[in-house]
């Protein structure tokens, strides 16, 4: 059995109660939608003979009599093969339809899908039109879906050329492996964990002097220093001095680390995207990217600057109360301390939580920003049709996800934050102050001390309590860590030839021979093409929209290989030209017309910045374009593109 997607066990055994047992099973996958469109769970199971589909949602037993999920059905459908032909998946906006033709020859609809099933029913079409025709069918080991699920959940890999699962893969990794961009400053490092480390002591050292010590050493009668107020003051405003300086060395160092980190993460990934192929963009939104690039780096910046360098001198600080606090009273320091596991098992369980949050705003952020960018492109298109309200729709639309998006993400962490705080600080420090007094009272403990323990607590509690909300931080930087490396693991498609073959000038032969492609896997819009164009000859071509003349010119510059089938340039297959010679032997005049920011002279300069000005004049004056430009009052230096005068 082809198990295209993952199908449910309890399926398996209610088909088998109908009279089609698992062994008879050639075919299953997945649709997230019933016939009329709304969400619902629809399976189709193919047998030699017979194609079954049912609809519906599986719930747990209301009596409670098993633990096993109940299907409730909602539509059931069966299609002998030998009836039915023609089998479609016919794209509409944002869903599919899967298709057929019955045995008089009218449509039939079999299923209706969103585009995240887009890909299973594809190779589901494929192998039942060959399951019709034949039989039987052999799998194409591509076509296997274990090479492209996670062995352990079975979830399907975000992206098929990076087996890792976002479910399943250690977080530790992703942390240890961007460690790389801060170990490039290790002075500025060094220094910024010194200095905090001397603010975290001298917290400490002027708790104790305000507290305890004033009152035994200082107010107490055959104290140390008994009367010296003046000069315990002196002390104490001198040790806030040097943690105020300190501080200044800790604020400064972090904003040189901050800058540094965050250039290089920018340029990491604004590298790592533009050596990619253009099948990467042709499947993601711009805003989307933009996001990648400047949210993200900035995340994770603000994790290990802020975040991180906090946390470490903090659990040096609570190691070191800790201790303190037993040498001072064990019985009343364990009690006070009971609070912390309770905590930390409450910040464990949310952890899990709030990453899922933050990677439902961040997918709703992402959408908002690629709408933006879409919608403000494309404003003179709006202006032109008057859909003025209609984007003002689509935006509430988007902007109400968000919305919602942030409200869930902030009320779970309003109401974990606050009960974590309250189990800590307030729990806490009552019993010190409630059971301490006691101890104060029966003799066991005596008032200075119990004043520095009072204080000490607190300062236990507070790095506690940060690293409480240290979970949102950490899950959105986790979040942020996973995106980046699976931009920088990506890999092109489309490589040069480890030899390639140096071309200075082409005599312009080129020859398309038996030529296949595919954008979509399965689905192909160049099926089997050949043709010659002598050097010095035209070649048109003609055709309706999507057709793949358009694709024919992408794949002759290698924007894409075909997956099948050969394209050469004077006898030499392109794949073995060096990409530096092919593309400035081959010109192309887009459909798609775009300025960079800019002058004239610099965008007319962008295939070859090393032309002189002359050669510039001749390609403008042979584009046409030549007039009009020395009439623009800074002529070939005039601003263009994003933020200056555009052309039509």
């Amino acid at each position: 059995m082809f198990e295209i997607d993952k199908i449910p066990t309890e399926l398996f055994f209610l088909l088998d109660e109908r009279g089609i047992p698992m062994d008879e099973i050639k075919l299953a996958a997945f649709c997230d939608r019933d016939l009329d469109h709304n969400p619902a769970e629809t399976y189709l199971i193919a047998t030699k003979t017979d194609l079954v589909i049912l609809t519906g949602v599986f719930a747990r037993d209301p009596e409670g009599k098993t633990s096993r999920r109940k299907w409730v059905e909602t539509d059931q459908r069966v299609y002998a093969l030998s009836e039915i032909s023609g089998f479609r998946i016919e794209e509409l906006l944002s869903s599919a339809r899967f298709t057929a033709k019955n045995a008089e020859g009218e449509p039939i609809l079999l299923a209706v899908l969103t585009n995240f099933c887009r890909t299973s029913m594809i190779l589901f079409r494929k192998y039942l039109d060959k399951l019709k025709r034949d039989g039987d069918f052999e799998l194409d080991p591509d076509d296997d879906p274990k090479s492209n699920r996670c062995p352990k959940c079975g979830h399907r890999y975000p992206n098929k050329n990076r087996k890792i699962c976002p479910r399943c893969m250690d977080k530790g990794k992703l942390f240890r492996r961007i460690t790389k961009f801060f170990f490039k400053y290790k002075l500025e490092l060094i220094l910024s964990v010194i200095s905090l480390i001397a603010m975290t002591g001298l917290t400490i050292w002027a708790a104790d002097l305000s507290s305890g010590y004033f009152i035994s050493e200082v107010l107490t009668e055959g104290g140390k220093f008994y009367g010296a107020v003046f000069s315990i003051l002196v002390l104490l405003i001198s040790v806030k001095v040097v943690k105020m300086l300190a501080s200044i060395v800790n604020n400064y160092m972090t904003s040189v680390i901050a800058a540094k980190v965050s250039f290089d993460l920018k340029k990491t990934i604004f590298g790592a995207i533009e050596r990619l192929s253009l099948s990467f963009f042709t499947s993601r939104q711009t805003g989307g990217l933009m996001t990648k690039i400047n949210r993200d780096a900035n995340t994770i910046y603000s994790f290990f600057c802020n975040t991180l360098p906090h946390f470490l001198v903090n659990v040096a600080q609570v190691v070191v109360l800790v201790v303190v606090l037993i040498m001072l009273n064990a019985r009343l320091a364990i009690l006070c301390l009971l609070m912390i596991p309770i905590s930390l098992i409450i910040m464990r369980i949310s952890h899990g939580t709030n990453r899922k949050l933050h990677a439902k705003r961040y997918s709703t952020q992402r959408a908002m920003t690629s709408f933006l960018s879409d919608e403000l492109s494309g404003m003179r298109v709006v202006k032109a049709f008057s859909k003025e309200n209609l984007e003002i729709e689509r935006f509430e639309e988007r902007s109400n996800r968000l919305g919602d998006a942030d409200v869930r993400r902030a009320t779970f962490n309003t109401f974990i934050v606050p009960i974590s705080g309250f189990l800590l600080y307030s729990l806490g420090t009552l019993m010190a102050r409630g059971v301490g007094g006691w101890f104060v009272i029966m003799g066991d403990f005596n008032y200075a001390d119990l004043m520095t323990f009072i204080a000490y607590i607190g300062m236990i509690y507070s790095p506690l309590q940060f690293f409480s909300e240290m979970s949102e931080m950490t899950a959105d930087c986790s979040n942020a860590l996973q995106r980046l490396f699976e931009i920088m693991d990506s890999e092109p498609e489309i490589t040069e030839s480890p030899n390639p073959i140096h071309v200075d000038t082409f005599e312009g032969n080129v020859r398309f021979d038996d030529v296949s492609f595919s954008y979509i896997k399965n689905r192909r819009v160049i099926d089997h093409v050949s043709f010659d164009v002598p050097a010095g000859q035209t070649l048109g071509i003609v055709g309706h929209t999507g057709a793949g003349k358009s694709t024919l010119a992408n794949l002759l510059i290698r924007l894409y290989d075909p997956e099948q089938g050969k394209i050469s340039i004077d006898g030499v297959n392109i794949k073995k030209l060096a990409f530096k010679d092919l593309y400035r032997n081959i010109a192309i005049v887009s459909q798609e017309t775009y300025l960079f920011m800019g002058t004239r002279l610099e965008n007319i300069r962008y295939a070859r910045p090393d032309a002189s000005y002359e050669e510039v004049i001749a390609a403008a004056k042979a584009a046409g374009a030549h007039d009009f430009i020395i009439k623009l009052p800074d002529a070939y230096d005039t601003k263009i593109g994003f933020g200056y005068k555009d052309l039509s």
